[in-house]
């Protein structure tokens, strides 16, 4: 293990507070400050946390409780929440330009008195599936495209305000508009800089379809890596927005008049000799066998992994004709009508980009979700129908496999999936199944504005 003078110094010194963080089950970050010369410690023996932010809601509103009969892994008052380990991973160091003298680490979570792995940490269940997949002798290689809006507000000028009140950066949209973007420019200029100097690798930038909608995507790497950047990515854009006197969201549609925020997942998978798995140069379109099956699993698995990429009520708003986002399980050659889109560039080039997922997602469990669909159409061998070359918004209703249209559909998907349990594991898919039923019991007795508006007078 490296000494943290080592550690440090490949930071380029000067550090005097750093941040250990990992994701909860929501995406949201959650760890500790503590004084550089803690470091040390920290690295032999790790970080205790208390294990409740597992079982909190999304706005810390309650606490979710062990539903009966649960048999894996729950935090719970009757065992009084004890501490887990936040075990530092060396190979995430970095300097977070924002703030000054900082430096940060992302952990993986651990039960205490070495036990093992917290079994429903996202960051090792996508571990865990890249690691099923190397065993079949196939890297994955992932990106993503997140889009988010900037509001001109504050988290107190939030509380209580309605969603038609909520005032974007710009008025009005501009979709690739780079007069627009010019105005926008200012913050824009700060975010992508700041993520470079964070060492997130920044492909391209621009305005996107709602008002003070951005859309940024991120260079391609190895998936582990790739998902965590996107993790520090979603919480910087936040941070340095709040620098700012504004706020991110990715929330998956934060007004039903706007476009809603997606998170599209690209991703291919390497031979072990380097080769693209994905790419056949006899084959039509260079689209291999390896991934017609990968492309035969995602199909099969959406259904019942639409939970995973839609993980909030709010997420089913943006399933909407012309919406660019996945409202059937099907595929096509570039088509963005479609659940999956393949794009055929040749050997550096021939990937998938799954279109299902708001930018409301946690990275990690939606990548895994990815992954662990399409290796187990390879493992199966399974085939997909053919490519759907038309509008599919367009195709009469039925004649194309739809996916669930709400969370509680989706959750006992989830919940059935054997899938889902063999590739991600049931303590996860447990926790998670409880989690988001949760979510849906607050939901169903909160009085919206939509019903005072439509009832209160009339009735």
């Amino acid at each position: 293990m490296p000494t943290v003078e080592e550690v440090l110094k490949g930071l380029g010194g000067g550090v005097d507070t750093v941040v250990l963080a990992g994701t909860d089950t929501h995406g949201i970050m959650r760890g500790k400050r503590l004084p550089v010369a803690q470091l040390e410690r920290v690295l032999r023996d790790g970080m205790a946390l208390c294990d409740v932010f597992w079982v909190m809601h999304v706005d810390e509103s309650d606490l979710v409780t062990r539903p009966p009969g649960h048999q894996g892994y729950f935090p719970t008052e009757q065992a009084g929440y004890p501490d887990i380990i936040a075990l530092p991973d060396l190979s995430t160091a970095r300097l977070v330009p924002w703030h000054e003298r900082t430096a940060l680490f992302l952990c993986d979570w651990h039960l205490p008195h070495h036990g093992g792995p917290v079994p429903i940490d996202p960051r090792r269940v996508l571990r865990s599936v890249v690691e099923r997949g190397r065993s079949m002798g196939l890297e994955p290689f992932s990106a993503m495209e997140l889009e988010f809006y900037l509001l001109r507000e504050s988290p107190a000028s939030v509380g209580g305000r309605r969603a038609c009140d909520l005032t974007p950066l710009q008025v009005r949209p501009s979709t690739y508009g780079v007069v627009l973007g010019s105005h926008q420019e200012p913050i824009a200029r700060r975010i992508r800089e700041q993520m470079i100097a964070y060492g997130i690798p920044i492909e391209a930038a621009n305005p996107e379809t709602g008002p003070g909608q951005f859309e940024i995507n991120l260079r391609y790497t190895d998936a582990l890596t790739a998902v965590d950047q996107a993790f520090l990515f979603k919480s910087g854009v936040k941070e340095l927005a709040a620098q700012e006197g504004l706020l991110a969201t990715f929330m998956a549609k934060p007004n039903a008049e706007w476009a809603g925020n997606s998170c599209h997942i690209h991703m291919s998978l390497r031979q072990n000799d380097g080769g693209s798995a994905f790419y056949d140069e006899h084959a039509e379109h260079g689209i291999s066998a390896t991934l017609r099956h990968f492309i035969g699993g995602l199909l099969a698995a959406m259904p019942e992994f639409t939970a995973l990429m839609a993980p909030n009520p709010n997420s089913y708003r943006r399933f909407r004709p012309y919406s660019w986002a996945a409202t059937t399980a099907t595929w096509g050659i570039d088509n963005r009508s479609a659940g999956v889109r393949v794009i055929c560039e040749g050997a550096a080039g021939t990937r998938i980009e799954q279109r299902q997922a708001g930018g409301d997602v946690n990275p990690y469990i939606a990548t895994a979700a990815t992954l662990a669909a399409g290796l187990s159409g390879i493992a199966e061998g399974l085939i997909p129908p053919e490519p759907v070359d038309a509008d599919i918004y367009a195709l009469p209703p039925g004649q194309a496999p739809g996916l669930p249209r709400t969370l509680d559909r989706a959750v006992d998907l989830l919940d059935d999936s054997s899938r889902a349990r063999e590739w991600l594991g049931s303590d996860f898919v447990d926790h998670y199944v409880a989690m988001k039923r949760a979510e849906l019991e607050a939901q169903a007795v909160a009085v919206t504005d939509w019903e005072v508006g439509r009832y209160l007078e009339a009735l």
